[in-house]
């Protein structure tokens, strides 16, 4: 949501509105400040599932693209896949349990199994991957399973968004993986799904612009166009739907190495 609402033009009285606060969960570090700044608002970050988790970053106490540091009710860890806490700076699955050392309850419905392993160990395993810093806060990275790894590196799809909704061309963006034949196991194709603001939109220089504020590694390897972003009712881009309807030989989806950084190819 407020990738969208970033990707508008810049507007004289952006300033001018009645928003003192922004309850935010995912705000992209790449645009948090300029946000703020853009639109003289506070942002207050948090992390949270329903069946349990919570953390907060208040306005003037965490860093910037912190999601936060748990409520005094929780206690938080990181594990990697083997069960061994993770250090500061190491990625891995957010866990929580109660302070008093008790797990949360969590009970799925007509799945006993599941329920089980929700909560193996003592810990509610939250299915996310993320790290904590020196200090404890917590920095949120992606959904288990869904990260993007393009030739090695794990890709922070906020810098991509955030080069692309900068584009006066550019209504609307998100930014997912997709896998491809040839690739290494593991390995992800950038994909850019772009609404256009307009008719006029030259891909060339879209690609072009991801060059030269990207590295290497972060530039789409291509750029699908759509009428929309699908999203749920609160805002959430579906990439179920972007996914299903990307075709490399589709007349909507547009290839980097179509494109060479000399130009537009003909």
């Amino acid at each position: 949501m407020t990738t969208a609402i970033y990707s508008a033009p810049p507007r004289e009285n952006d300033r001018d509105n009645p928003v003192r606060r922004i309850l935010s969960a995912g705000m992209p570090a790449a645009i948090w400040e300029d946000f703020a700044t853009r639109f003289d608002v506070d942002i207050i970050e948090f992390y949270g599932a329903a069946e349990g988790g919570l953390t907060f970053n208040l306005p003037g106490t965490g860093p910037v693209g912190s999601c936060g540091k748990p409520v005094p009710s929780l206690e938080m860890k990181i594990f990697d896949e083997d069960g061994r806490e993770c250090a500061p700076g190491e990625a891995g699955e957010i866990y929580f349990r109660n302070a008093d050392g008790t797990a949360p309850v969590v009970k799925y419905f007509k799945n006993p199994q599941a329920s089980v392993e929700k909560t193996a160990g003592g810990w509610l395993r939250m299915g996310d991957i993320g790290h904590v810093d020196e200090e404890g806060w917590l920095f949120f990275h992606y959904r288990k399973g869904g990260g993007i790894r393009c030739n090695g590196d794990f890709i922070n799809t906020a810098f991509v968004d955030k080069a692309l909704s900068e584009l006066d061309a550019v209504a609307d963006v998100y930014v997912y993986g997709v896998s491809m034949e040839g690739l290494a196991p593991g390995e992800k194709e950038i994909v850019a799904a772009v609404v256009a603001n307009g008719d006029n939109i030259d891909i060339g220089e879209v690609f072009a612009a991801c060059r030269e504020t990207l590295d290497a590694n972060s530039v789409p390897g291509f750029i699908q166009l759509v009428e929309e972003i699908p999203k749920t009712a609160s805002e959430k881009p579906q990439e179920r739907f972007l996914l299903d309807a990307f075709s490399i030989a589709g007349a909507n989806v547009h290839s980097a190495g179509d494109y060479p950084k000399t130009g537009v190819s003909s």
